[in-house]
């Protein structure tokens, strides 16, 4: 599949990106990415900070305020702000759940979850979890498969130190391929 940069229209590349096959532009350092891979980019802990940090200044671009064509389906694609601390505009394709990051944003990502308190401490039961005997993880993955996939009524998910958003972010840095409903 041929796909067009929808910023310089240059033909896009597949290469891997943290080990995750994304399509990029030579020419403006954009990345293509699906949703899904986009998250699990987000919540990966390879790089180093400094390499992020890097990536950020040298490939940043001012987001374009115009509305872009999916280099997938060439559907126009909508603008999804992010809040702090990563502030920039995502465009995003409903139709085929692409998702065009300008040049440093990809790296901007994940910064920005490394410096949240959720992510800090997703990072932290990630170490824990690979420090872990391959008893103890069997162990802690037949503790966790026997959670309840609900709470008890009455119960907030979201509540106290241990909601329900607090738990997905757990769980996915300790397997970054699960998926959650």
């Amino acid at each position: 599949m041929n796909m067009k940069c929808p910023i310089c229209e240059v033909e896009l590349t597949r290469v891997r990106y943290q080990g995750f096959p994304v399509f990029h532009c030579g020419q403006c350092h954009g990345y293509l990415v699906s949703r899904q891979r986009m998250e699990s980019i987000r919540r990966s802990y390879v790089r180093p900070v400094e390499e992020l940090k890097q990536e950020t200044l040298e490939h940043h671009h001012d987001d374009t305020g115009r509305v872009l064509r999916c280099p997938g389906c060439r559907k126009r694609m909508r603008k999804q702000s992010l809040k702090p601390p990563a502030s920039f505009n995502l465009d995003l394709c409903d139709a085929c759940r692409f998702v065009w990051l300008d040049g440093g944003e990809l790296a901007r990502l994940q910064l920005a979850r490394r410096i949240d308190p959720q992510g800090r401490e997703a990072a932290e039961l990630q170490r824990r979890y690979l420090e872990m005997s391959p008893k103890r993880r069997a162990q802690l993955e037949q503790n966790i498969a026997k959670l309840p996939e609900s709470l008890p009524d009455g119960d907030d998910p979201g509540g106290g130190p241990w909601g329900a958003d607090v738990w997905a972010s757990a769980l996915t840095a300790l397997w970054p391929g699960l998926r959650l409903p």
